[in-house]
């Protein structure tokens, strides 16, 4: 009789040793799954920085440098936005938009370019 009672109390045994590895298990992969998360949420990127880096188009690269070469422009950054029939808008970034007669000969450059008017053109300050 010591053999039968034993084997009940030896399967409950086996049974709690395995819930228990399950129960290890998984909170051994949520553990994990939390450092990740934290990881990820906390250290970001590391190859980017505060700046986002736009891609200019190979039309946006000519314009920005056609500026450059533009007496009292200095560095330049393009966005052109437009639809299949138009030009909607151009923004253009720069280190002279401070001075009116640079702004004129931005606004004026880059509508004969692009064959636009005028007043869709946005000229801004760059920062230092």
């Amino acid at each position: 009789m010591n053999n039968w009672s034993n084997q009940p109390t030896e399967k409950k045994k086996n049974r709690l040793s395995i819930g228990k590895a399950k129960d290890l298990l998984i909170l051994a992969g949520l553990g994990l799954a939390l450092i990740f998360a934290s990881w990820k949420i906390f250290q970001g990127d590391t190859k980017t920085s505060d700046k986002t880096v736009i891609s200019m188009t190979a039309t946006e690269q000519k314009i920005a440098r056609l500026l450059e070469e533009i007496d009292g422009v200095g560095d330049a950054s393009v966005i052109v936005c437009e639809t299949e029939e138009e030009v909607k808008s151009v923004v253009v970034v720069c280190e002279g938009a401070d001075n009116l007669r640079v702004m004129l000969n931005v606004r004026e450059a880059v509508s004969a370019a692009l064959g636009t008017e005028q007043n869709v053109i946005k000229i801004y300050l760059k920062k230092e």
